[in-house]
């Protein structure tokens, strides 16, 4: 694989949808398209602004065998970035429903003309093509409601997707009717980015009308036409995905996708391994240890923002006292704010953002991480500083500090037999807890015995220790005591215990 970040440290889209995380999420829409089913695929904006989501699709659509790519109407204009918070109307959450399919909460208030939209999703798709080809006159089009609804241009017509998708197929009547009833059975693949077009009406239409076809025709779903529809969120109606049939249809959000593996890489690639480029700089265990530090404390502290674990990792030295001065600078950026809501109990498990998250998820600062939702600090929050930057440093600690620690642990209990003053069991039965003792207090229990038992033993002279070795044991203990109570390491506390680490 190629490096995942380019000389001038930006992220590679192409290289960054290879990361396992991605991988993943791409493989399960490549399996719900092959199973039949219709897909609404659903990014952030920053994922599209990156154009990490088209070239997610087309690493999906490249799979496929049967892909018809909508042509694309330069003279659309791209649909704004959201910025206002998102209408406590919306339906996306429904009780005893699955990813979304189906409403939640007072309905959102609809005219009468488009009223039968929710009654029964069929709007007004002609099966029998009764009304001539789509986009003829017909019944007064669906009102667009909240964030989502942009003005629509008036040379625009509804169908105009559908349109092209027909011309694409050479298809001269209506693209659903004919696709659902056409004798050689060929289902392929629509492909839309909503986000290049200009009505989101336009794309949700095309979407109902869609499922509702192919549920009414009864297909098999190696016989189903698909639509698979790759958005942000103000480029559908607000209802749409909620609206969605899950026996043709599947949403997809891009949620949870990373995990510490995928920033673990990225972070890799961002900070050249100790000793690189050195040819005659002598390794150390502390220079290893120091640099799995960086390492780690890097991806704690950006989680699931891979953009902004490329810049900290550039910006910052590795010092505990100057990271919070280095993310400040790492999230400078004038647009990077967004509201968010507080996230329920088990929202980090969910398969999609939950109401309160959506707007923050949307300008990607809120995702799901490693079992906890993580807010990015370019979202304002008080991660450049304070009790949860502190956390993300102690967490990061831990995961590389603890088993080092506990090695010497064990390396001073392998040591007890020749330098136990009054002999093994006197030393069992003084100091290891009773409740690990064993029946005949066995030098296996010794095994048992924390740092904290181990440094009393030595300070009553109870074990015989050298003035070096009682050094490295104070500062074993005094470590592994703090991480224990949560509270990290400072770097004065660090480079003792590194220097108490690389003696073993």
């Amino acid at each position: 694989m190629t490096e995942l970040i380019g000389p001038v440290g930006i992220l590679s889209p192409e290289v960054v949808l290879h990361l396992p995380g991605a991988r993943r999420h791409c493989a399960r829409v490549l399996a719900d398209l092959r199973a039949g089913l219709t897909c609404v695929w659903l990014f952030p904006d920053n994922e599209v602004e990156s154009d990490r989501a088209d070239r997610a699709l087309e690493a999906v659509i490249h799979r496929l065998d049967d892909v018809v790519d909508i042509p694309r109407k330069e003279t659309h204009p791209r649909p704004p970035l959201r910025t206002t918070t998102p209408d406590a109307r919306y339906l996306w959450d429904a009780p005893g429903t699955e990813g979304g399919l189906g409403t939640e909460g007072a309905p959102v208030a609809r005219s009468s003309e488009d009223g039968f939209d929710i009654d029964d999703g069929f709007g007004d798709w002609d099966p029998f093509g009764l009304s001539g080809r789509v986009g003829s006159s017909g019944p007064s089009e669906a009102r667009p409601l909240g964030a989502a609804a942009a003005a629509r241009p008036s040379d625009s017509p509804v169908t105009d997707i559908a349109v092209r998708l027909a011309d694409s197929l050479n298809l001269h009547g209506d693209l659903v009717s004919e696709l659902v009833t056409d004798p050689d059975r060929r289902a392929p693949v629509l492909v839309v980015r909503a986000w290049a077009e200009a009505d989101p009406l336009a794309v949700s239409r095309l979407i109902r009308r869609f499922q509702a076809a192919v549920k009414e025709a009864g297909l098999k779903p190696g016989d189903r036409p698909r639509l698979l529809v790759a958005s942000r969120l103000q480029d559908l109606e607000e209802d749409t995905v909620a609206l969605l049939d899950g026996t043709v249809s599947r949403p997809h959000w891009w949620w949870g996708v990373w995990s510490h593996l995928d920033t673990a890489t990225v972070v890799a690639d961002a900070i050249p391994h100790a000793g690189v480029g050195h040819a005659h700089d002598r390794m150390t265990p502390g220079k290893l240890i120091r640099h799995a530090l960086r390492c780690e404390t890097v991806v704690q502290a950006a989680g699931p923002d891979l953009e902004l674990a490329v810049k900290l990792a550039d910006t910052w030295n590795g010092k505990i006292k100057y990271l919070a001065s280095a993310l400040r600078k790492c999230c400078t950026d004038p647009t990077s704010h967004g509201a968010y809501g507080r996230a329920t109990s088990g929202a980090a498990y969910a398969p999609l953002p939950e109401q309160g998250l959506r707007e923050a998820w949307s300008a990607g600062l809120v995702d799901s991480w490693e079992g906890q939702i993580r807010r990015s600090p370019r979202s304002g929050v008080a991660t450049h500083g304070g009790s949860e930057l502190d956390k993300l440093v102690w967490q990061a600690q831990n995961r590389v500090l603890l088993p080092l620690i506990d090695d010497v642990r064990l390396g001073f209990i392998e040591l007890l037999p020749r330098i136990a003053v009054r002999g093994i069991a006197r030393l069992v039965d003084t100091y290891v807890r009773q409740s690990l003792r064993g029946a005949n207090g066995s030098a296996a229990d010794l095994a048992s015995m924390e740092l904290g038992e181990l440094y009393d033993a030595a300070v009553h002279r109870d074990i015989d220790l050298t003035e070096v070795q009682f050094r490295q044991l104070r500062t074993l203990r005094w470590a592994r005591n703090k991480l224990a109570h949560r509270t990290p390491l400072d770097d004065a506390l660090l480079r003792d215990l590194l220097e108490a680490l690389s003696r073993c």
